[in-house]
């Protein structure tokens, strides 16, 4: 008897490990955005911060920096990385692994106070590049 309950946990032991198990830390569901910032000029804008806000966030609260959900500078080329934005709260089977960020620049042109919105729809693992310009 005892061999039998031996033989079943052997069994089940190596059943549980398995070498095709998903990698959390994979490359490939890591989900990117670089984020270019221009000028009415179109000059390189560094310095200045990006805001990300998830759709859920965004609707609940808006712009307020404090509630953002990712923010980076840009730097001295005008790109601000977001290197990872995946979550699983935000890419699960429920949302079909997509989710919206709005990326969101708070600026001050002409002594008025102003902001610019760059809703950008993600798939998981998505690395996608796009331009924001301040005028």
């Amino acid at each position: 008897m005892k061999k039998f309950l031996l033989l079943f946990l052997s069994i089940g032991i190596m059943a549980a490990c398995s070498s095709d198990d998903d990698s959390s830390g994979s490359n490939d569901n890591v989900t990117s955005a670089e984020i270019t910032l221009l000028d009415a000029n179109s000059d390189l804008v560094s310095g200045m911060t990006v805001y990300a806000y998830s759709e859920s966030t965004w609707e609940v609260i808006g712009n307020d920096t404090f509630f953002a959900d990712f923010q980076a500078a840009s730097n001295s080329e005008g790109i601000a990385t977001f290197s990872n934005l995946t979550t699983d709260t935000e890419f699960n089977e429920l949302t079909d692994y997509t989710h919206t960020y709005r990326f969101v620049v708070n600026y001050s042109i002409n002594g008025t106070d102003t902001s610019k919105v760059l809703p950008i729809t993600f798939e998981l693992g998505d690395d996608i590049s796009e331009t924001i310009t301040l005028d």
